[in-house]
């Protein structure tokens, strides 16, 4: 953002901010600033929801926690240079920094987001990301190609609802030329919400599922939510899977996928390299990435896509796909004595699991076995969309199937009906050890659950047990 006084940034929650769709009523504040003489002199350059994110210059926003608030890590704050705090009401403090009362902060983070974005000369050309799968993915791969021509700022790690988005606005730095906005929702209104916040320059889905089925109700629901980011108006470019395309799109829109406008295909005969091809702009290149798996390259398909959009010569981006990497348990791999563990346990829902099965049983692993645990947020049918990944194991051809958590009974349930080999695994040293002695060289296991599941715990256990034994193997014990 774009530094701003103390006075100004007051005067800016006070004045209604109209920007889109969006209409926001002025917004009462209070200034405490009775130990800090020269309050009106500071001059904010971003915000922080975490201390541990403060910049110089930041503003601290101070919300209150389950078990604490804000304010207690003021000091910790201001230690990292934050030069305004700010909080509702009640929480009145002696500070070395003027405070700011607000009556609701969220709000109050909101309005300024909705400011920052009002379009205007020099604001960032911003790129807004929504769908059920992919979301962060994309937003990581089309950063890291953007930062090879512009000065770019994206996401921190997830940060996709009305707390995040606003937050990776006003944490952006003033010299930003292209920022990345993550998209979420499970409920209806919350993309136009986001959109009208965002006020997006190009926006892009990355694909529709059953996800937030218990506020969302159908993939149809999900479908119009998704989508309705398309409807904000200023958006320039959209991109999109071409199994959703229809003729009454709002805005232009490039269709990504197998026949679609834009694709990307593997390059057989050369693992690593693949052909990018954009048709109704006859631009054909290959490039090289260590990436793989169809969901990884569908994302890289809109990652591109929006770099080529936004200007990117094509000698750059192939120079950066070869130092692209997927965010944190997405695809990690872990070989261990001719085992393979994939991680890819960040979060799960019917056609990420699908997508993660179906990349499996395509691989050379001599056998290939899944560990799966719950999907969250599926509402009603959550129990049949759980049957129906156990049958997809099932009918891939996976050689066993391990199931944990809530949902483990409806998946070993629907791997059992397909006929296909699987258990329900218990999360403690029995269950560690069933899965130690199962294992063999030239094994594949996939970790797959959604972020409640915190699947990568059985997985890092597993995997410094199989270490362990490893060195004693080769070592013999240790005295």
């Amino acid at each position: 953002m774009k530094p701003i006084s103390l006075s100004a940034l007051v005067s800016r929650l006070r004045t209604p901010v109209q920007s889109g769709d969006a209409s926001l009523a002025g917004i009462d504040v209070k200034v405490h600033s009775s130990s800090h003489k020269d309050g009106g002199e500071v001059t904010i350059t971003g915000f922080a929801l975490d201390s541990r994110h403060v910049k110089p210059g930041f503003a601290f926003l101070a919300f209150q926690g389950d078990n604490c608030h804000g304010l207690d890590f003021a000091e910790q704050a201001i230690a990292s240079g934050a030069c305004l705090a700010i909080s509702e009401p009640g929480y009145d403090r002696e500070l070395p920094i003027p405070l700011l009362e607000i009556p609701d902060l969220r709000q109050g983070l909101r309005h300024l987001a909705t400011a920052e974005q009002v379009p205007a000369p020099g604001k960032p050309k911003t790129v807004a990301v929504t769908g059920s799968v992919g979301k962060t993915t994309t937003c990581q791969l089309g950063s890291a190609l953007s930062s090879s021509l512009y000065s770019t700022h994206s996401p921190r790690n997830s940060f996709n609802n009305f707390l995040g988005v606003p937050i990776t606005i006003l944490e952006a730095s003033a010299e930003t030329e292209v920022l990345w906005l993550e998209m979420g929702t499970n409920e209806p209104g919350e993309i136009s919400g986001l959109a009208a916040m965002g006020q997006p320059d190009i926006a892009v889905v990355t694909a529709v599922g059953a996800t937030h089925l218990e506020k969302l109700q159908s993939t149809e629901g999900v479908f119009r939510e998704k989508f309705s980011l398309f409807d904000q108006a200023g958006i320039q470019r959209a991109v999109a899977p071409i199994q959703y395309r229809f003729d009454s799109m709002p805005v232009p829109c490039w269709w990504t996928g197998p026949g679609g406008d834009v694709e990307i295909q593997p390059i057989i005969s050369l693992p690593g390299r693949y052909r990018f091809e954009h048709r109704p702009q006859g631009l054909i290149f290959e490039f090289e990435t260590t990436l793989q798996g169809t969901g990884s390259l569908r994302c890289l398909e809109s990652a591109i896509t929006v770099a080529l959009e936004l200007g990117i010569p094509v000698e750059k981006i192939r120079a950066s796909t070869p130092l692209l990497e997927l965010p944190r348990l997405r695809q990690e791999l872990y070989s261990i004595d001719g085992v393979e563990l994939v991680l890819d346990c960040y979060n799960a829902s019917p056609p990420s699991v699908e997508g993660a099965i179906a990349d499996l049983s395509s691989t050379s692993a001599s056998r290939k076995m899944a560990v799966l645990g719950t999907m969250e947020e599926l509402g009603a049918d959550e129990a049949e969309y759980h049957r129906q990944m156990g049958q997809a194991c099932a009918n891939a051809g996976l050689d066993h199937l391990w199931c944990v958590g809530r949902g483990a009974q409806w998946l070993h349930e629907g791997a059992q009906s397909a006929g296909g080999a699987s258990s329900i695994l218990s999360r403690d040293d029995h269950g560690l050890a069933c899965l130690l002695s199962e294992l063999q060289s030239g094994d594949r296991v996939l970790f797959k659950a959604s972020r409640k599941e915190a699947l990568e715990s059985l997985a890092h256990d597993l995997k410094n047990r199989m270490e362990e034994r490893l060195a004693m193997a080769k070592g013999g014990p240790q005295e």
